[in-house]
């Protein structure tokens, strides 16, 4: 499975795949211990990154995550620490248009060392329209498999949505938008 730093992660579906817009890029946080699920808006800048993981009355917990190497520095390595035993840390890059996205799987910190493992991606979601379709396609990096969804645009001709299941087709397999598109024509002549 290809592995992605955080700068190529932000660079993989920027500009958006599907329709070519700006993403909108996040940083998402799951709490180990409930079912609380926060979306966090970085600031990217040309060689880093920088979140701020938690703001409380008293104090607050900033990460820096540079592109070049993928280390990072916090603000307070100990409250890092404490905070990543309690929280799984993802990758989440979204168009806001098209609605097309791409989570990464939980991150990984060498914290002795200082940086992020290269990340993996958990899922992608594509959704694309031609002249006469909406191809909605899901692929789960775990599971392994791609579902897709091929949808009619003009709902006046009455024709059931066209679903199948493929072994995992990654957007990264695609040169671009056409070739994608060609690819899932070919599946739906087929299936």
């Amino acid at each position: 499975m290809k592995k992605f730093t955080v700068k190529d992660f932000i660079a993989y579906n920027n500009p958006c795949f599907s329709c070519g817009e700006r993403i909108s890029f996040k940083i998402g946080i799951i709490e180990n211990t409930i079912d609380g699920m926060a979306h966090l808006r970085p600031t990217v800048a040309p060689e880093h990154t920088v979140v701020d993981l938690k703001i409380t009355y008293n104090s607050s917990l900033q990460l820096w995550i540079f592109h070049k190497s993928n280390k990072i520095i916090s603000s307070n390595n100990k409250e890092l620490t404490t905070f990543l035993s309690k929280n799984n840390i993802f990758l989440h890059s979204r168009c806001d248009k098209c609605y097309t996205n791409v989570q990464s799987q939980f991150l990984e910190f060498n914290l002795d060392k200082g940086f992020i493992k290269p990340v993996g991606i958990s899922e992608e979601m594509i959704i694309i329209t031609d002249d006469n379709n909406m191809y909605h396609v899901n692929s789960s990096f775990i599971e392994e498999r791609t579902s897709v969804v091929v949808d009619r645009l003009d709902k006046a001709t009455p024709v059931s949505p066209i679903k199948f299941e493929l072994p995992l087709l990654p957007m990264y397999k695609f040169k671009d938008k056409e070739h994608f598109l060609n690819k899932m024509k070919t599946y739906v002549l087929f299936s």
